[in-house]
């Protein structure tokens, strides 16, 4: 052997002891980056036993989690039982509560960098923070004591040292400010601004009127008939709410029917109240228990809130659906120079403000607002083409009152005792306009519409008007006492699915345009001929997925005999089908692809890029357009006059060869669940790839938009994704309120590796809302700390 060769094989060992060096070295360094990354992730996830010593109680407080991980609050006092509500909040959705007043607040933006500047310029336009400050030196002393001791809860878990807080704060650089009464405002602030929906449509009457004849537009908003226009196009205002869930639009939707004792078997009655919003994770509800001396709740909360939003206290129960009420209008302002604007009475100077709006990682940007009689300017933001040379927009919102009590009115609802009490504290109600479902254990039930709804001195509000004439003018506001209520029918049974509540001969105008009314009509078809009703029946009830609307579609549709064979077949599936939307079936799909293109064929000529081939059509204005209507169907840019039975074949097989393209030849194994599934994600892990996985759920699901499960979706290709529904259940049962049942969507945990984030998922998919189980053995005590001897 030479001297080289054995030099390089005692060289050998030493390397070998390099390489596993090295790769021990990258095997601890992953090993301890994933404990790292692990104790990231479950470190957050909230202590539920033992005791914790805390500033800010006077007595000790103990919290039982159940098997859903619902809180059950028992405290000595209603001050402690606020605290510890907002310290539960705080453990499980710090991180959406801090979402919610930053968005309200106009502050995204300091979060996520200039992506949140669209946002912020509309909050800060409106003043939401401003408002709710404003409006919170109007409370009572009890409210503001009970925001305060919430407000306490919550930086009581901010500032205690075994607190972790949720990833999202470390992913973006940030800490949380001390929660404060106004921050809890805000919720308020944003709910109202959430339910008042209807002024986009004012915009795109606006605008379809430089397109199409004006005579013709109310025939893609028909009274009475839907609550969109006909497959138009939400440009130029949807970006500007994209990021925004709390403040998006939603579609109108959510069903509250209540039945007497004289229909159900107990002799008592019984609430059933879902409503219905836009899918997100975590969900926009938590569930909780709250017992105090004088003090017995539990339903649904909402996060940043003390008080039950949905729910019943030992007493009474109560719910909501959404009034559909029009209280915003848009006024088009003329300008005199720069500084001022016209009115009926002469020249009026521009109320103006400056706003400094931080960015992350980029420069401040400064925003001046302006601020007419009727309110704030947005055409700065939106609608600018709305106004000509030397004029503005203005936007008037009941939404933005500066003395609005509503948090003040919801907490007195949560201490009501009976209907009086209850009836007495809905007329300080500013917003949101809502219909009020009440029932109670002494037996009586009770339907109000409550809120401010404007009068106007002339128009129907649907129009921006024009501001220097006043002629659109707020003169007032419907009277408390004169708005629809019905207390104790005579058939029993109460029902509101967001369809009109008041009768023809109302002198008032709540709304010009009402949202179809399947689901009113569902429910009616159903209750009326029914006695000794059941919980259950209640339950079972509240997953009813018979379309109607897909009923009156489908029977209009087959009466064609298509050419091709594949046609045929179709048209006999949906013929023979009874309306059942379910996830397991072929004809859902078929039906939903087949009105999509006939929507797209009829209408998208006439309306150009105002049709927005994502929105599903109104059926009530394509069956107008089969019927005595039929002049939609002729395409404007072919030279021939096309009828309406040669757009209904033609466009099912254009449908036909969508699916076939997405799901396969043949039909029979196509089912509405592949293609309707609901998306629960989290608006900033579920951006994140690794955690993706977690932080995003997906269900296939049944239901369509008229549905009482309400399935609504968007069109999206062959796919039709499930983007708003129920996203909280609850049956109250007057005769026992412990079998009383409730559910919310994804979970009641904020955290993605929590066993709560989604793990009410599928109960709800399936429609098995639970009891509220105050037994458990999950048990934290929060204990007053103890005072250091002088």
């Amino acid at each position: 052997m030479t001297e080289e060769t054995a030099a390089i094989r005692n060289r050998r060992p030493a390397r070998r002891r390099l390489i596993v060096l090295g790769l021990n070295a990258v095997a601890l360094t992953a090993l301890l980056g994933g404990a790292a990354a692990w104790l990231a992730l479950m470190s957050p996830l909230p202590r539920q036993t033992g005791r914790i010593d805390l500033t800010g109680l006077t007595a000790p407080v103990t919290i039982a989690r159940d098997a859903k991980g619902v809180p059950h609050i028992r405290a000595a006092n209603r001050e402690d039982s606020w605290f510890a509500l907002g310290w539960v909040h705080a453990q499980d959705r710090m991180w959406q509560m801090e979402t919610m007043r930053r968005l309200g607040s106009g502050r995204l933006a300091e979060a996520i960098g200039p992506a949140g500047l669209v946002n912020d310029r509309f909050m800060r336009t409106l003043g939401l923070r401003r408002l709710a400050e404003l409006s919170l030196s109007r409370l009572d002393e009890p409210t503001r004591a009970a925001l305060t001791a919430y407000a306490n809860g919550v930086n009581a878990w901010l500032t205690s040292p075994e607190t972790r807080l949720p990833l999202e704060y470390s992913l973006l650089g940030l800490h949380p400010e001390p929660w404060s009464p106004v921050d809890s405002m805000l919720w308020q602030k944003l709910m109202a601004l959430q339910l008042a929906g209807n002024w986009p449509d004012d915009i795109l009457r606006a605008r379809l009127a430089r397109r199409i004849d004006p005579r013709r537009i109310p025939e893609l908003f028909p009274a009475g008939g839907t609550e969109t226009g006909q497959g138009l196009s939400e440009t130029g205002w949807g970006a500007l709410l994209a990021a925004i869930p709390s403040a998006a639009r939603p579609a109108p939707a959510s069903n509250i029917w209540i039945v007497a004792g004289n229909r159900s078997a107990s002799g008592k009655p019984i609430l059933s109240n879902d409503p219905h919003l836009p899918f997100i994770a975590p969900s926009y509800w938590y569930l909780a228990g709250i017992e105090a001396p004088g003090l017995s709740l539990a339903g649904a909360t909402s996060p940043g809130l003390p008080f039950l939003v949905i729910g019943h206290n030992d007493k009474i129960a109560w719910g909501f659906t959404s009034a559909e009420a029009d209280t915003v209008d848009l006024f088009i302002e003329k300008k005199e120079g720069e500084t001022a604007y016209r009115t009926p009475d002469g020249t009026r100077p521009f109320t103006v403000r400056e706003e400094v709006i931080k960015v992350k990682d980029a420069p401040d940007v400064a925003l001046t607002v302006r601020e007419t009689r009727h309110g704030p300017v947005i055409s700065d933001l939106i609608a600018s083409d709305l106004a000509a040379p030397g004029e503005v927009v203005a936007f008037s919102s009941t939404a933005l009152g500066d003395n609005d009590t509503g948090v003040q009115t919801l907490m007195r609802m949560n201490l009501a005792r009976d209907w009086p009490s209850f009836a007495a504290v809905q007329r300080d109600v500013q917003a949101p306009a809502l219909n009020v479902g009440y029932a109670d254990v002494g037996g009586t039930i009770a339907l109000t519409t409550v809120g401010r709804i404007p009068i106007r001195r002339s128009g129907n509000g649907l129009l921006p008007a024009r501001g220097w004439t006043g002629a659109g003018d707020w003169i007032g506001w419907i009277p408390p006492t004169k708005m629809p209520q019905t207390v104790n029918p005579r058939s029993g049974i109460l029902i509101n699915a967001n369809n009109r509540p008041s009768p023809d001969k109302y002198p008032y105008m709540i709304a010009a345009l009402w949202p179809e009314t399947y689901r009113a009509e569902r429910l009616r078809e159903i209750l009326e001929p029914r006695k000794g009703m059941s919980v259950a029946d209640m339950v079972a009830l509240q997953g009813d997925i018979v379309s109607l609307q897909a009923v009156e579609i489908k029977d209009l549709l087959t009466g064609i005999e298509p050419a091709s064979e594949r046609g045929r077949e179709a048209v006999r599936l949906i013929a023979d089908w009874t309306g059942d939307v379910s996830r397991d079936r072929p004809e859902p799909l078929l039906l939903a692809a087949w009105v999509a293109s006939l929507s797209r064929a009829i209408f998208a000529d006439e309306l150009g890029d105002l049709y927005d081939p994502q929105s599903p059509p109104s059926p009530k204005v394509l069956v107008d357009a089969f019927t005595k209507r039929r002049y939609w169907c002729d395409d404007i840019t072919t030279p021939a006059a096309e009828s309406c039975e040669e757009l209904i074949e033609r466009s099912l097989e254009q449908a036909l060869t969508d699916l076939k393209a997405d799901w396969g030849r043949d039909m029979s194994r196509w089912r509405w669940g592949d293609a309707h599934k609901a998306r629960f994600a989290h608006p900033v892990l579920g951006q994140v790839p690794l955690l993706r996985r977690w932080a995003t759920q997906e269900i296939r699901t049944d239901g369509d938009n008229a549905t009482l499960s309400r399935g609504t979706y968007r069109i999206d290709g062959g796919r039709f994704p499930h983007v708003h529904g129920p996203t909280l259940r609850t049956v109250i049962d007057l005769a026992d309120l412990n079998d009383s049942r409730f559910l919310i969507v994804p979970g009641q945990s904020g955290h993605p590796m929590s066993s709560h984030y989604s793990d009410q998922l599928k109960d709800w998919r399936d429609n098995r809302p639970f009891r509220l189980d105050s037994d458990s053995p999950w048990v934290l005590t929060l204990a007053p700390r103890p005072v250091a001897p002088e």
